[in-house]
């Protein structure tokens, strides 16, 4: 008989314990799946003569008094029974349910049951070796099955339906299995004559996979033409890359239909992971591989800019970086996060909102009665704005966080007079400031004037990363050992001049990689933010910056002898 034209039960029983002999059914739920869908529906509770102990309640949500009223085992077995007719029994852990039930029926003078019996846990272990747990919880999650009422008769047994359904299709395509004989065989095999890994993929494995290096890079999984299938970033690549190709069948569906295609490994050596999350973007916008879905475009994001080429500086935001005497500070997430900065700067900092027209009228305005404005108009105090202008600046590079406090304040203030729509809003100010500003707190510093050593050390390794900033980019790396070494230490020197050189000029404008970029060296910086030192440019000369790096990293060296 072929799978399509046979009828299976699956069947699922809630009982009173674990023992057969002792204990009692208080729930049957089976569904019939015939020709790869679900035809019939059986659920009934039942009543076990005796008390449902309390930890089934807790599991189940059965009580004592929802099965008082309902029938006995010797009303509900024949109505299985026939539900269950010729058709093949399955279940999940099959032993449990079918000892029950043929217990059950031993006590109504009636034979175990004969049916052919299929247990979807034996297939899972064969066909989802990789899959840590093969529980019905872990499975309906690899499979994306909502199930409802889990740990109920029925819900499981249309979950374990499901499955069943997906484990058919899969012996189908993987294993060429189509009559019934053979799916039943299939659950007894041995777990190493099961399947073997197909050949292109033994082949990567033992001709490629050796050769990975312990070091971060980029890596490419390609075609056999040499098509980009897709490019990734790791830390390091042979751990990362040999993960695809460990335990394939656990992996979601489009990784394993991305794997079916990949016949070559290849990948690019960087010095510091740093690099190979900058590369990784720039790649990926290049070549746009269809499997990968992030970052296969430039995003423009915005900055705040702090225009400080004015009397009275304004504070604005836009999505281009330019050198024309402004101070830029970001990027932000999206424009309704920049107008959140905005709205908070006005309402705590009393910056000028009204353009030089208005503001050359020397006439009070609006949001100088609100209170929004220091009003600069009528006063013409530059001494004063000027305090409030570095406040804005030390709330933008993460050094000010009273405004934080103020809104926390504001918000328990809102919630104890019942304005909880009031509260909500302080509240979700508060959560969305205080990631942005932990951000700002990294840099420090306006995007083009970000120039500094960030010293990044591997305590396990004895090794540091140095990572030059030089306007707001990353511009060049080096992996030193701990201790310093003098010629190591002549090699820092040396990145240092040339990527500082005073002879380079600031540019004129950031392109959309470079403001890309930023962003992933922010990104990146965050990430890293407590175990990353960064020492900053300065205004002394460059003998005095490659002092304080050298200094950063014995430091760093001190900090592993003294753990």
């Amino acid at each position: 008989m072929t799978i399509e034209d046979a009828t299976f039960v699956v069947t699922d029983t809630e009982t009173t314990g674990t023992k057969a002999a002792s204990n009692r059914v208080i729930e049957i739920g089976a569904v019939k799946v015939e020709a790869g869908e679900i035809t019939d529906r059986f659920q009934q509770l039942i009543n076990p003569e005796r008390t449902i102990p309390s930890r089934i309640t807790h599991l189940t949500g059965i009580t004592t008094g929802m099965v008082f009223d309902k029938p006995t085992m010797e009303n509900v077995m024949p109505q299985y029974l026939d539900f269950l007719g010729d058709g093949i029994l399955v279940a999940h852990n099959l032993p449990f349910d079918l000892r029950f039930l043929n217990a059950e029926c031993s006590r109504l003078g009636l034979s175990d049951l004969e049916n052919q019996t299929l247990c979807s846990l034996r297939l899972a272990r064969r066909l989802l070796p990789g899959l840590r747990s093969k529980g019905l919880s872990r499975l309906a999650q690899f499979y994306g099955i909502n199930v409802n009422g889990r740990h109920r008769a029925l819900g499981d047994a249309e979950a374990t339906g499901i499955i069943l359904k997906r484990f058919i299709r899969q012996l189908d395509f993987e294993h060429d299995i189509h009559e019934v004989d053979e799916l039943l065989a299939f659950q007894n095999r041995k777990y190493t004559k099961v399947r073997k890994a197909p050949k292109h993929l033994k082949k990567l494995r033992e001709d490629v996979l050796p050769d990975l290096p312990d070091a971060p890079g980029v890596y490419f999984l390609k075609t056999s033409s040499g098509k980009t299938l897709y490019i990734g970033k790791a830390k390091q690549l042979s751990d990362r890359v040999r993960s695809y190709f460990t335990a394939i069948e656990s992996k979601d569906a489009r990784k394993r239909k991305m794997m079916s295609k990949v016949r070559r490994v290849e990948w690019t050596v960087t010095d510091t992971e740093l690099e190979a999350l900058l590369l990784e973007s720039r790649l990926i916008k290049e070549q746009k591989p269809s499997y990968n879905r992030a970052q296969k475009r430039y995003r423009h994001r915005p900055f705040i800019k702090l225009q400080t080429d004015e009397a009275f500086p304004r504070v604005g935001w836009q999505r281009a970086i330019s050198d024309d005497g402004a101070e830029y500070y970001g990027p932000l997430r999206s424009r309704k996060q920049a107008e959140l900065v905005i709205e908070v700067i006005s309402r705590f900092f009393g910056l000028r909102e009204c353009d030089d027209s208005e503001l050359s009228l020397g006439q009070r305005c609006l949001y100088a009665d609100m209170e929004r404005c220091t009003a600069p108009c009528e006063n013409e105090d530059e001494e004063r704005y000027a305090v409030q202008v570095d406040r804005v600046r030390e709330f933008l590079c993460g050094q000010d966080t009273s405004v934080l406090d103020e809104l926390e304040e504001r918000m328990q203030q809102a919630s104890r007079q019942l304005e909880f729509e009031k509260a909500a809003t302080f509240r979700d100010w508060l959560q969305t400031l205080e990631r942005m500003l932990a951000k700002q707190k990294a840099v420090a510093a306006p995007v083009l004037d970000h120039n500094a050593a960030l010293v990044h050390p591997h305590q396990d390794e004895g090794t540091a990363d140095v990572l030059l900033v030089r306007f707001g980019k990353f511009a060049r790396s080096l992996r030193v050992n701990l201790p310093l070494s003098p010629d190591r230490t002549s090699d820092v020197a040396g990145a240092v001049e040339f990527v500082f050189d005073d002879a380079t000029v600031r540019p004129d404008e950031l392109t959309r990689r470079d403001q890309d970029e930023i962003r992933l060296l922010s990104h990146w910086m965050y990430m890293h933010r407590s175990d990353l030192l960064s020492v900053r440019r300065g205004e002394g000369g460059l003998d005095d910056f490659v002092t304080r790096i050298v200094a950063t990293l014995n430091q760093t060296t001190d900090m592993k002898e003294a753990a």
